[in-house]
């Protein structure tokens, strides 16, 4: 069973969970395998790559229609720390700390925003977000060529997420989008940025699935595994806590509070909460993720029935 999850502190009650679940050893390996960012697991099940994993809930859209989602998820009611929208002056904000008002909510730290993404962004794969970035080359091109003025301008997407690139444009903000453990440690540092959680629950007063675990086999294993995780209440031993507050940059006592503000049972609000996110991509015209294939294949090299052997990052 090959099973695909965020590798974010979001989910780090779901890591003890899986831990003294009783399943086999074969499975417990294959949930700590394959980790990565939501963007990149997206694909990933998209192209059948995993059996079942936490995806983005714009990329869950067809597993929803198809009924192939479980009832566990990423929720948040009102503000999430971790989904921001920074603003537009959010990337100099750290290094222009003397000009901002004695009177802000959030005084910013002193590091700059490069070095605060680096400690976390170490082990992202490169090469991924490279070819992540080229993607959008084009697009951001034609955006500027069409309308140079910054309100017309598409926020700025984080390579990272599908989900939260879409409900910045559905939610009408303009600032860079920042998602993860990344921004909950900008948060933590003092950054100035809008949360967008917050803002949806202002909006709609309903919560917001950010997340949701969806298979495309193993139904009734995986649907077991998401009605035993939502019921129980997970404790986070101190040590596992230390662990990843030490990789993360993060104090434990935060990391709680964050865990604080998600839930991860979808219940009839999330439902609603679900459809309400649905329709307003239907209103925009957000299309969600599909299969992306690499760009440097040469068909005239390629013979029937021969399996094509360039790159496979996607």
């Amino acid at each position: 069973m090959r099973f695909g999850k965020i590798q974010y502190l979001n989910l780090l009650p779901f890591d003890v969970f899986v831990k003294s679940y009783p399943t086999t050893t074969r499975f417990k390996s294959a949930a700590f395998a394959n980790r990565s960012y939501p963007s990149k697991l997206n694909q990933s099940f998209l192209f059948h790559r995993i059996d079942a994993g936490f995806i983005s809930t714009i990329a869950g859209a067809t597993a929803h229609r198809k009924h192939k989602a479980t009832q566990a998820g990423i929720i948040a009611k009102g503000a999430v720390w971790s989904v921001l929208s920074l603003e537009s002056n959010g990337d100099s904000a750290l290094l222009k700390k003397h000009r901002l008002s004695p009177s802000d909510s959030l005084v910013l730290g002193s590091h700059s925003l490069e070095s605060t993404f680096s400690k976390v962004d170490s082990r992202v794969d490169c090469h991924a977000a490279a070819h992540a970035a080229a993607r959008n080359d084009n697009k951001t091109a034609q955006s500027k060529n069409a309308d140079s003025s910054p309100q017309a301008q598409s926020p700025r997407k984080d390579y990272q997420s599908d989900t939260s690139n879409a409900l910045s444009t559905v939610l009408n903000l303009h600032g860079r989008v920042l998602i993860g453990d990344r921004a909950l440690q900008y948060r933590f540092n003092g950054g100035k940025a809008i949360d967008m959680g917050q803002v949806w629950w202002e909006k709609h007063r309903l919560p917001f699935v950010f997340g949701r675990l969806c298979y495309n086999s193993y139904g009734e294993f995986y649907n077991n595994i998401a009605r035993a995780f939502v019921k129980k209440r997970v404790k986070i031993p101190h040590y596992i806590l230390q662990a990843r507050a030490k990789a993360c940059g993060i104090p434990p006592h935060y990391i709680r509070e964050y865990l604080a503000h998600i839930h991860y049972h979808i219940h009839a609000k999330e439902r609603v909460g679900l459809e309400r996110f649905y329709r307003a991509l239907r209103l925009k015209a957000i299309k969600p993720p599909s299969r992306i294939y690499p760009r440097n294949v040469d068909s005239s090299k390629c013979t029937p029935n021969t399996p094509y052997k360039g790159s496979s990052n996607v």
